[in-house]
């Protein structure tokens, strides 16, 4: 019979601890327990550990570790900026303030995120990494108490990645606000265009309130809309290896439809009608993404109509061969991408619909949009010099 090592392999860290330490049967009881038995031995074990454990010792852990250094930016900077997110957040969201903690898994169940991504507590939760599923876990506890109607939630929070990021700016801990939106379906392709519109306006209206009060500097503002049922298609048609795929999400200039040798564009401003019309004749067919190309533009052409009426300097585009959130969003998400004064350009929002109250309500008439924006990114990188 395979032993826990051999399955593991050989590299693996878990593999060559439990070598060392002799503790594999250990390990295979401990992972049958009940979570209430885990945490308790969990806590006691901690709480052996920390008698050990000398002032001194606390002073090497704050010094060494990457989780534990504070933010870059100030606190008054943070209050200051999370004054103007609640000053222009339109009323019928809720600003909600979350306790620091979710429950165990929230990541890996809703998410299909590894385990591994998020920090696990003695007590069987987990620091929130990602508020947006803790908001949809907080939109099913009403939708059980009978609450009707869209719900919308807002909320400021500081987040923890245990992952260590090797893309500029991005640090292990900090301060982010999330939008959820979420109603049940019920057919209305209204609500689709609805919520999308409120999330993108949001943060374009935050990003010119803060603009205009001359302490930041934003330049080349472009949001940019997917539907990743576009990419789901090409992986299936073209047998592209998605584990591949996913490890070039944060790869500059890569291009799916270059590299595969797909006659398609990666991206397409919004503006080029001509363009557009094109590519419903000529190449949605043969490339069998008319469906999911057709609900991109259905849904998000005459919200983007308005949206540029409001915020004309802003531009839109299509990209259509986005990679990053595939397996997180379902179908239609956003980008939002800006340079600083140096010409420096970086995502500061993120969103896209979800099957996360799907799961959790366990309907399929429920819908729902998650966003996020990074608040300690921009104090810290678009600030005027």
């Amino acid at each position: 019979m395979e032993t826990l090592r051999q399955s593991l392999g050989d590299k693996s860290l878990l593999s060559r601890s439990l070598e060392r330490s002799d503790l594999e049967e250990a390990y295979v009881r401990l992972r049958e327990l009940k979570s209430e038995d885990i945490q308790t031995i969990l806590i006691s074990l901690f709480e052996d550990r920390a008698k050990d454990i000398e002032p001194k010792d606390l002073l090497r852990q704050a010094t060494g570790s990457r989780f534990l250094d504070p933010s870059p930016v100030s606190q008054r900077e943070l209050i200051s900026f999370n004054g103007v997110a609640i000053d222009v957040l339109p009323e019928n969201f809720e600003a909600i303030q979350l306790s620091p903690l979710g429950p165990l898994g929230t990541n890996a169940v809703l998410c299909g995120l590894s385990q591994k991504t998020v920090i696990a507590t003695s007590r069987c939760n987990e620091v929130i990494s990602d508020a947006s599923p803790i908001l949809a876990i907080e939109y099913a506890k009403r939708r059980r108490k009978n609450q009707k109607g869209q719900i919308n939630f807002f909320t400021s929070e500081r987040v923890v990645r245990a992952q260590n990021f090797d893309v500029k700016g991005f640090t292990s801990h900090f301060q982010a606000l999330f939008l959820f939106s979420a109603d049940k379906f019920e057919g209305r392709w209204e609500l689709i265009e609805r919520m999308l519109e409120e999330h993108i306006g949001y943060y374009l209206r935050l990003i010119y309130e803060l603009s205009v009060k001359d302490k930041y500097s934003v330049k080349k503002v472009t949001v940019s809309l997917s539907n990743l049922m576009i990419l789901e298609v090409l992986i299936s048609k073209y047998k592209i290896d998605r584990k591949k795929l996913m490890t070039n999400t944060q790869t500059v200039g890569f291009d799916v439809f270059k590299d595969y040798d797909i006659k398609f564009p990666n991206k397409l401003k919004t503006t080029e009608t001509d363009g557009l019309e094109s590519l419903t004749q000529n190449h949605l067919e043969a490339i069998g993404i008319k469906k999911p190309f057709g609900f991109l533009l259905r849904n998000c052409t005459t919200m983007i109509g308005r949206l540029v009426i409001k915020y004309p300097s802003v531009n839109f585009d299509f990209d259509f061969s986005r990679i990053a959130g595939i397996g997180y969003y379902d179908d239609l998400c956003f980008k939002i991408t800006a340079e600083n004064e140096d010409g420096e350009l970086y995502p500061l929002a993120d969103g896209g619909f979800t099957d996360w109250t799907r799961q959790l309500v366990q309907s399929e008439k429920e819908i729902c949009i998650s966003s996020g924006f990074g608040a300690e990114l921009f104090i810290n990188k678009f600030k005027k010099k």
